[in-house]
């Protein structure tokens, strides 16, 4: 263990997105990998969605993993597996069903008997490895979190017409806070920051997220890298030394 200077351009990016059906996840994580890393950067997909990222193949140049299988171990081996064959972004799309193989896995220990709150414990490491692992990978990582949806009602012309929103990403509670920025995808495509510890987003109206959304991340990470630490300073000058020598010279001699 040893320390190092500290510079972000080392540092791979961790983005959430999340949105309820229809929002255009899948194709906005596509934009975003690509400004990310480049025309020639290599893009992975963790498809969970019944091959939905592979509708997109014609549009964008990347590689697939389709999973029905939902256990955190499956989920590890993928990403683990997505660092060694060299990519430079992985796309897990959709992350939410992480945590319904945490659920699921929940559900069949409760069904052994025992005490459901260690359950709920053992649980709990399933989806902490499978996080950490996300956010370990020395890559590049764009997370797709499905969105509860509710109704609410807007006036239009006199008449209350229904509309679906996007509430809290179906995922454990505080996911947020795994991320460096949160984009939370409207059903008309456009997006709005959640987190961003970039700062680049943060004053920005709706959007729509494209290659050039990618982009932006990628040159603020290689720009502006953190000042080398200044040498220490001499230490301060002993304001009695002069006073010293001059009085015990004056005295011996």
């Amino acid at each position: 263990m040893a320390f190092t200077h500290a510079s972000r351009d080392r540092v791979p990016v961790k983005i959430g997105l999340t949105g309820v059906s229809g929002s255009g996840k899948t194709y906005s994580a596509l934009r975003l990998a690509r400004g990310l890393v480049g025309p020639s950067g290599r893009i992975a997909v963790i498809d969970t969605e019944n091959h939905s990222a592979s509708i997109y193949a014609s549009a964008f140049d990347f590689d697939v993993d389709d999973i029905e299988d939902y256990r955190a171990k499956v989920f590890e081996e993928s990403i683990s597996a997505g660092v060694r064959a060299g990519y430079d972004c992985l796309i897990v799309d959709s992350a939410s069903h992480i945590w319904e193989g945490v659920l699921s896995y929940k559900v069949k220990l409760d069904k052994t008997g025992g005490n459901s709150f260690t359950h709920w414990q053992d649980a709990g490491e399933k989806w902490k490895t499978v996080i950490s692992s996300l956010l370990h990978a020395p890559i590049h990582v764009i997370c797709c979190f499905r969105s509860k949806s509710a109704y609410v009602l807007d006036d239009q012309d006199g008449k209350q017409v229904p509309r679906k929103v996007g509430m809290a990403p179906v995922a454990r509670e505080g996911v947020e806070y795994e991320f460096s920025i949160v984009f939370d995808i409207a059903r008309s495509h456009l997006a709005m920051t959640d987190k961003d510890r970039t700062g680049l987003f943060l004053d920005d109206d709706p959007f729509l997220i494209t290659e050039e959304t990618g982009r932006k991340i990628a040159d603020w990470l290689r720009t502006a890298p953190a000042p080398k630490p200044a040498k220490p300073a001499e230490p301060p000058a002993d304001p009695w030394s002069d006073w010293t020598k001059n009085t015990f010279t004056k005295k011996t001699s």
